[in-house]
């Protein structure tokens, strides 16, 4: 829920060095025009916001955004330009080298240089001012609130840039009118938008004329808000500010008037608190009474510190209007900023921040390489970036970064490696992955590797872990584990356990390629030293062998996926030893991977020649290509890639530090058919998506199909800044900015069951409701209506929204604020309404503003987990998720728990039991209609996986009413002659017209259809006994498994009301005697004495109970009520799992039973059409036999033909009949069971509700007796519910889940069932009705009497 926390997010405090400038010489950044430095004076602006570079002779100013800032370097790492040393102009100050005087800026709204990333020099006079410099400018701009500004923030950054930005140092330091209005209006003449600048102006009794001139002291930041209120006309802000009931100045003395001659109008600290509280959903007891009160106080101080006026008395308009603005009131918990998420999970429970083909600057066959990309995407907190790696052009040992079969240029591989280092670590400390894409010989990966060794030192992962050995059925080490470590993903060897030379000496020769010269180096990489690889394998020693079983291994994956995944793979043949296969996809994607056993996926005959196949590579130097080197495999930990099989291989191995990549393509269709599984698989181990090789332009596809499944690494192209790499920065600014964000628990539980693709309620999670209210938008400095704004919803399959589903158009425009809606708020109707939020973890709203061309304006990326309901401003940002135009959006938002119609009125009594009075409506069971088997069994995928599925083998287990199990008899009598001769024909012709007489149109129903299955109607619509299935093993046993968890969730709750129901009585006793001291100790160890004096107190009076007992009575009530609370919601959950399998299998049973028919009725069919034919032929036979006129016998045989056909007709048109008929009954049998089964559910969810309101009641009548002295069953005083700040009931996860995925029917509800819980209950109301009794003698109520009452009430608490 919402509420207040402290942020760790400051201000930057800029030095004093700073604020008050140094001089530099600034370095053209023009390199066609001649070279002359400029002499500036540099500082930074108060607040750190912006970096105002003076030029000294022209007097013009120029403002840096600090937030745009990506990295200063200085020393070594400084780039000097072409001409720098030999400038006579630039060496100044002390003798020291150039390099290190030097300063170089990276900034810009993108990662790619040489486009938008500007490279900005300086020249100062000594080291340690440019060092001072390089440090505290890049603090700055990387400090989280400079990255996360609230709107308040952004004016007076925009502020700052104003003054700043508009100073003219040539008229004596004063800001020209003329040059304002052009700033706001961006250039463009527009003289509505001039008018309304001057009008303001005159408000502020400012000058107001172009050709004025402004004091920068006259025009603060208190002026410049009321400036903005003025421009923006925010009138609702006027009306949300009259809805909170303000109150009116009339102090005569200190009155101020505002335009109109209206009274100062105010929010007194009441009002202000009232506000806070609503706009937390109204839950103002989250942190108790007290706090609200204290936190509105200072809310109205801080405020207000700008008009002393008001301190005392409240907030004013344009105070209220700071305090929405602000960071007190952001959309997002600013703590959800720093580091709050647990790193200490393995590295498979993480979102990691990755990177595709990171050194281009552009598309993907003609974009440049660039080394400066590996800087600037680490400096985003990438944590997985790529590295395409070749032998050198040049034909030297030195490897090479490059795209592959394109025309781009190579960066060397030490210069990567060197920025890496410099950047690994810079804004996040948790681990860097390197993934390799190695197509270097041998010799250049012994080379490799040692650079990797030289340059990254102790960073990189040389050996496992003692806490983590790299070993099946062991968890990936933690990102904590890992901190400041680099981790490699390259090809790794794997050995063969049982060579005889590994056994004897330790070592493990490497064969030289029969077809390539191997050099020394080569082979010594794998002879010298045993491998130290833990992962090991069984592979033959025999050669023949091995080649047969690496073959068979590509065959048999191959086999199992798309042709093009293994166009070219590549495996070598010439190690006996050491085994590498490397798979290479249809794109320019090409992964490296360990083999798996062949005893794991193989079987002992298979053995196919690959070489026989034309489409697999055979070349040798592309075999080469791809050898592994021990050198490189020894650092290979953690990260090793493998080539993806099958989900069920990958769970059998159950190796977490495999890694398997896909191309987007395979991974959707896997997704489609595996999504569950996919789930298991990135549960315990790690997966890499990239784009596919057709994206020649280097855009993205969207991460949110992959993030549902829970894909790790998603890799996207960092030079294109679209709406996925929008979605990307956003989610990762999050959690520090560490480039790992924690995956939802759903993603991470080991149980198998959560489906990405259902629609259904996810387990223990709460849904939300969402509706959102945009009312406007602010924008200083656009030139164009800001006309559409998107709301976009990325999350879960099934809470995704499509492009431009729920956009707005702006309805007026006053050059300065839009307006999209001005309904009010309170009439409940809203722009757009995500009724039913799956898995809020996983869901993220895109608020995206453009103009009418579609011209991008700005964008904010909104986790749903960290949103914060009410009125808020969203601050808007640019492609890169920094927000520097100062525009906002001002919305309304409503984040409700997903509860139906049907369950509201249960939960608003559990939710506020003192001020609801229970109402228990009789629930008839509704008309439940039947959907006809055949759509039945037409269900989606999707929604029949959502159920469980009986095996054969569980459905007999049940009942033995079956027969669908049972194998189908076809009992049909044999062809028999029919000799009926008709009478009144001659003797002669009967054996002529024998043949015709033989046939009879019921001579097939005579013989065949009497025989038929179909008449078994009692064996075929055997009705299904619902008793006798509920009594079956497997129901059984899942009631009493439901029975044990509901148990178990009582305990919790018991312990808990055992302390409130003694601490309940300490105050009823308190209030009864006075003997206060009795709180210091257990009710058992209460005195004598301080029974004796309050034997002659009086009843405690109904108006006249303190607080102290109507708290007391306030919590114990929430908490029967949150323990009924939970009985309910678990019984739901509970419930609608048996129920869902109690109607699967009965669907599944006359299901069956419809399968059974169809296949008898089409085998008859077609043995009615077989003897057709066969007696057809027969006849015919005797016909030709008997008859020697030719004519005659053609008339004959057609008769025959006539007569057989009519004949089987009328037999299939029977069987049919007799189908329908079995149908019908079955159908008939269905609906009745699933009438017996709804009628059950309603008849317990009646029960149930009956049950959990008549306790609650009981309960609070008990306790009104017990404080009043009353009968139980007295009304109690409606005054004593009256607490404005009782503890609220957080309606907890799976409540929500009523809502979810319910039918028209309200039964879903499980059984009343017995628990320990509800013969707790009994135990206590049963205690406590007989001291209810004994409280209404109080002048007979002796010292020893009331002590026996109290104690069996904590001891029956306690049981």
């Amino acid at each position: 829920m919402a509420g207040f926390h402290v942020s760790s997010l400051k201000p930057n405090e800029v030095s004093v060095n700073l604020r008050s400038g140094t001089f530099a010489l600034k370095w053209p950044e023009e390199s066609n025009k001649p070279v002359t430095p400029i002499a500036v004076n540099l500082s930074v602006d108060s607040k750190g916001f912006y970096l105002i570079c003076l030029n000294k002779v022209t007097k013009e100013t120029e403002c840096f955004d600090i937030a745009l800032i990506h990295d200063t370097r200085t020393g070594s790492e400084a780039i000097l330009p072409r001409g720098a040393l030999d400038c006579e102009q630039i060496h100044i100050g002390v003798r020291a080298s150039l390099e290190d005087k030097w300063l170089t800026i990276y900034y810009g709204n993108s990662f790619v240089p040489d486009r938008d990333l500007r490279i900005i020099h300086f020249c100062f006079s000594s080291p340690t001012i440019a060092r001072e410099w390089t440090e505290q400018l890049f603090q700055y701009g990387h400090n989280p609130l400079l990255r996360n500004l609230s709107g308040l923030e952004c004016l007076e950054k925009f502020h700052s840039r104003t003054v700043n930005s508009l100073i003219d140092d040539r008229s004596d330091k004063t800001i020209s009118v003329r040059n304002l209005i052009q700033f706001l209006c961006k250039g463009t003449r527009d003289v509505n938008k001039e008018t309304k600048i001057l009008k303001a102006l005159e408000y502020l009794e400012l000058p107001c004329r172009p050709e004025m001139f402004i004091d920068p002291d006259q025009f603060t930041f208190n002026k410049f808000v009321r400036f903005y209120m003025q421009l923006m006309e925010r009138h609702e802000i006027d009306k949300l500010f009259d809805a909170t009931k303000c109150e009116i100045d009339i102090d005569e003395g200190v009155l101020a008037i505002v335009p109109g001659g209206k009274h100062r109008r105010y929010l007194d600290w009441e009002k202000i608190r009232d506000f806070i509280v609503k706009q937390n959903d109204g839950r103002g007891d989250a942190f108790g009474k007290d706090y609200y009160d204290q936190k509105a106080k200072d809310y109205v101080k801080k405020y207000t510190q700008h008009n002393k006026h008001f301190v005392e008395k409240g907030m004013c308009d344009e105070s209220f209007l700071r305090y929405l603005l602000s960071l007190d009131n952001l959309i997002v918990d600013p703590t959800k900023f720093d580091l709050f998420m647990d790193m200490d999970k393995p590295l498979s429970h993480y979102f990691i921040s990755s990177s595709h083909n990171t050194y281009l600057t552009g598309s993907q066959l003609t974009g440049r390489a660039s080394t400066e990309m590996y800087r600037q995407v680490l400096l985003t907190g990438c944590r997985c970036i790529e590295l395409d790696i070749v032998d050198s052009e040049k034909k030297t040992d030195e490897p090479e970064i490059k795209h592959r079969n394109t025309p781009v240029r190579s960066v060397p591989f030490y210069n990567v490696i060197c920025a890496i280092r410099d950047c690994a670590f810079k804004v996040t400390p948790y681990p860097l992955i390197l993934s390799f894409e190695n197509h270097c010989s041998a010799r250049v990966q012994a080379k490799m590797a040692q650079l990797l060794v030289d340059v990254f030192g102790d960073t990189l992962v040389t050996q496992p872990l003692k806490t983590h050995p790299i070993e099946d059925n062991c968890a990936l080490p933690s990102p904590n584990d890992l901190k400041y470590k680099i981790l490699i993903k390259n090809k790794k060897l794997t050995q063969n356990p049982k060579s005889k030379l590994n056994n004897t000496a330790g070592q493990l020769p490497i064969r030289k390629t029969d077809s390539i010269a191997t050099t020394t180096s080569d082979q010594s990489v794998g002879t010298g030293h045993p491998s130290t690889s833990p992962i090991q394998s069984s592979f033959v020693n025999s050669p023949n062998d091995m080649t047969q079983r690496k073959q068979s291994v590509f065959n048999e994956i191959r086999n199992d996926l798309p042709m093009n995944e293994f166009d070219t793979q590549l495996t070598s043949d010439n190690n006996r030893n050491d085994i590498i296969i490397e798979e290479e996809d249809g794109s320019t994607e090409e992964e490296d991977i360990v083999p798996a056993n062949p005893t794991d996926i193989l079987n002992p005959d298979q053995t196919v020649n690959l070489t026989n196949n034309p489409t697999y590579p055979t070349n040798s130097d592309a075999l080469a290509e791809s050898k592994a080197t021990k050198a490189m495999s020894d650092l290979v930990h953690y990260i090793v890639p493998r080539s993806f099989v099958t989900f069920a291989e990958s769970e059998k191995r159950n190796r977490s530090y495999e890694i398997s990549s896909f191309a987007e393509d395979k991974a959707q269709n896997l997704i489609r058919e595996y999504a569950i599984e996919f789930v298991a698989y990135n549960q315990r181990q790690l997966s890499r998506i990239y784009p596919r090789g057709t994206r020649f332009d280097s855009s993205n596809y969207n991460p949110y199909l992959f993030w549902p499944v829970g894909c790790q690494m998603v890799a996207l192209n960092y030079q294109t800044l679209d709406t996925p790499m929008q979605v990307n920065l956003g989610l990762f600014s999050f959690n520090g900015g560490s480039g790992y964000i924690e995956k939802p628990a759903s993603l991470c539980q080991s149980t198998g069951s959560f489906d990405p693709k259902g629609r259904t309620n996810v387990e223990n999670v709460v849904g939300y409701q969402i509706d959102i209210k945009v009312i406007s938008g602010q924008f200083f400095c656009q030139d164009r209506e800001p006309t559409y704004v998107d709301i976009e919803m990325y999350g879960m399959y099934a809470d995704a929204t499509k492009r431009h589903e729920y956009r707005l158009r702006a309805k007026r425009w006053n050059g300065f604020q839009a307006i999209y809606d001005e309904t009010d708020v309170e009439q409940g109707e809203f722009c757009i309404r995500f009724s039913k939020v799956i898995l809020p973890e996983m869901a993220s709203f895109r608020f995206a503003v453009s103009e009418e061309d579609g011209t991008f304006i700005g964008q904010s990326f909104i986790p749903v987990a960290h949103l914060r309901p009410g009125y808020r401003h969203v601050v808007l940002r640019n492609q890169m998720n920094i927000p520097v135009q100062s525009a906002t959006l001002f919305i309304y938002i409503r984040k409700d728990v997903h509860v139906d119609a049907e369950n509201r009125e249960l939960i608003d009594q559990l939710v506020s039991p003192t001020s609801v009075q229970p109402i228990i409506k009789e629930q008839q069971p509704k008309q439940i209609k039947f959907k006809p088997l055949s759509e039945q069994r037409s269900h989606s995928v999707g929604e029949i996986s959502t159920m469980k599925k009986y095996s054969n083998d569980e459905i007999t287990s049940l009942p033995d009413h079956h027969p669908i199990n049972s194998p189908i008899a076809h009992r049909y009598p044999s062809t028999t002659e029919m000799n009926l001769s008709p009478k009144g024909v001659p003797v002669q012709q009967r054996k002529r017209l024998q043949s015709i007489a033989m046939i009879d149109t019921n001579s097939y129903q005579n013989r065949l259809i009497a025989a038929s299955q179909l008449y078994d109607k009692e064996r075929l619509c055997r009705d299904l006994d619902f008793n006798d299935v509920q009594e079956s093993k497997y129901f059984k046993r899942k009631r009493e498994s439901i029975e044990t968890k509901m148990r178990r969730a009582s305990l919790e709750f018991d312990r808990k009301i055992q302390y409130e129901e003694e601490r309940f009585h300490k105050c009823l006793y308190r209030q009864r005697t006075g003997i206060y001291s009795a709180n210091q100790r257990p009710s058992h160890q209460w005195t004598q004495t301080e029974y004796n004096d309050g034997r002659t107190t009086s009843l405690i009076h109904p108006r006249i109970v303190s607080d102290e007992m109507k708290q007391a009575e306030t919590r114990l009530l929430d908490l029967y009520s949150k323990k009924f609370h939970s009985q309910n919601e678990l019984e739901y959950k509970l419930s609608k799992e048996y129920y869902n399998d109690l109607e699967k299998y009965i669907n599944d049973y006359y299901s069956k039973q419809l399968n059974y028919i169809n296949d008898t009725l089409k085998h008859e069919q077609a043995r009615v059409k077989g003897d057709v034919r066969v007696h057809m032929k027969t006849e015919t036979k005797k016909t030709i036999m008997t008859e020697t006129d030719r004519e005659k016998i053609d008339s004959l045989k057609e008769k025959i033909r006539q007569m057989n056909i009519e004949a089987g007709a009328l037999a299939i048109r029977k069987l049919q009949e007799m189908h329908e008929q079995l149908e019908a009954s079955i159908q008939t049998n269905l609906q009745n069971s699933l009438k017996r089964l709804h009628k059950d559910k309603d008849l317990e969810t009646k029960n149930r509700f009956s049950k959990y309101s008549n306790q609650l009641n009981e309960i609070k009548a008990r306790l009104q007796g017990e404080i009043h002295g009353y009968n139980s069953h007295h009304p109690r005083d409606s005054s004593s519910s009256n607490s404005p700040y009782r503890s609220a009931i957080t309606t907890s996860a799976s409540l929500s889940a009523i809502s979810h995925e319910i039918p028209a029917n309200p039964s879903i509800f499980l059984p009343v069932l017995p628990t320990s819980s509800s013969s707790s209950n009994l135990i206590i109301a049963n205690s406590f009705d007989s001291l209810d009794s004994n409280s209404t003698k109080h002048n007979q109520y002796d010292n020893e009497g009331f002590m026996n009452n109290v104690n069996e009430t904590t001891e029956s608490t306690r049981l």
